[in-house]
């Protein structure tokens, strides 16, 4: 059990509301009687609590909810004015049955005198039921605050699993295919890439399927599609990946780095000309970032571009929604005519 839970605040607020209102307004007197306060003047003022507690409440619970929300406005100030005018004609009744009429009220010096109860009797009426609608309303944009988050935040997530849906069958196509080529020239290649797919996809199917994974597993998995790329580049590409041995415990989204990773196998691999892969995984205090180069060889068909441009796409679209304001990425031609991506990611 929560013991500040929305309910109980809610009755602890009321409940200090009341107190104050009972302490400082209506057990005051007087100064000029000193401490001899007619009692009747407490039976009074008990009685005016009661009758203004059952307005408020009465107000906010069916008269707000019934009538004012509901667009009746007319018949609202209706029932309040009959409301008013009922509570006057009680106090009154009151008043003439303790033989109150008789008490000298404040400002009233030279005898009895009930108008200053017939007067702030229906006051404080009003002023409970105003409160009674500026609660009630304020409560009620709160509620709506609350369900436009939520359903923000539902889209967001509901998004953000499609983006992941579409990231994931992507480059488990895209690893297939080569392995299919391996299967019709060489069959321990094929069966060494079948081995580290395996282990990739346990990672795909359960570590990556919460929102956040551990970094350590990302560059694992990392290392792992390496290694199976490895397999379909020539000795041409001169391949280097740097990583942490052990990098500092940190959460990242899962396979937010592969889509660059595997766009630079995707066009910086040529069968005929030399060329470069380098993949850097940098990690301080607060941030970790990646570094890719690659060589740029047009030789992908428009399929394939097409293919690679969702994955890009898409985890820019995933950094948008899990790190606004807390990652920088640039993509494009550096000084040398390479390819680059750097993503930094604030943790």
């Amino acid at each position: 059990m929560k013991i500040f839970s929305r309910n109980n605040i809610f009755i602890l607020v009321h409940f200090f509301c009341w107190l104050i209102l009972t302490l400082g307004v209506l057990y005051s007197h007087p100064p000029d009687w000193g401490d001899n306060v007619p009692r009747e003047f407490y039976i009074r003022q008990n009685v005016l609590l009661i009758i203004l507690i059952i307005a408020f409440y009465l107000n906010y619970y069916l008269l707000i909810p019934r009538l004012l929300l509901k667009k009746t406005v007319v018949w609202y100030i209706l029932v309040v004015l009959a409301i008013v005018a009922g509570c006057a004609y009680l106090t009154n009744i009151i008043n003439e049955v303790f033989d109150l009429n008789r008490m000298p009220f404040p400002h009233s010096h030279n005898g009895p005198n009930n108008h200053h109860i017939n007067t702030f009797v229906p006051g404080m009426i009003v002023l409970i039921i105003g409160l009674g609608i500026t609660v009630s309303f304020i409560q009620k944009w709160q509620q709506e605050v609350i369900l436009r988050q939520q359903l923000e935040q539902e889209k967001i997530t509901t998004e953000l699993t499609l983006l992941k849906a579409q990231i994931n069958p992507h480059f488990f196509f895209n690893t297939l295919n080569t392995i299919y080529s391996y299967t019709l020239s060489d069959g321990d290649v094929a069966r060494t890439a079948i081995t580290n797919l395996s282990k990739m996809m346990r990672y795909v199917l359960y570590d990556a399927a919460g929102k956040q994974t551990p970094l350590s597993k990302e560059i694992a998995f990392i290392k792992e599609y390496v290694e199976l790329m490895k397999l379909r580049i020539s000795r041409k590409t001169a391949l280097l990946l740097q990583v942490q041995e052990q990098p500092k415990e940190m959460l990242v989204a899962p396979m937010i780095f592969l889509p660059f990773i595997e766009n630079a196998f995707k066009h910086g691999v040529s069968g005929v000309n030399e060329g470069h892969i380098t993949i850097r995984i940098i990690q301080d205090e607060n941030s970790v970032e990646l570094l890719v180069n690659n060589a740029i060889y047009e030789t992908r068909s428009t399929g394939e571009d097409k293919s690679n441009g969702i994955g890009i796409a898409n985890t820019t679209r995933r950094l948008e929604l899990l790190y606004p304001g807390k990652y920088t990425l640039q993509t494009g031609l550096n000084s040398k005519n390479e390819y680059e991506a750097k993503l930094k990611l604030l943790i």
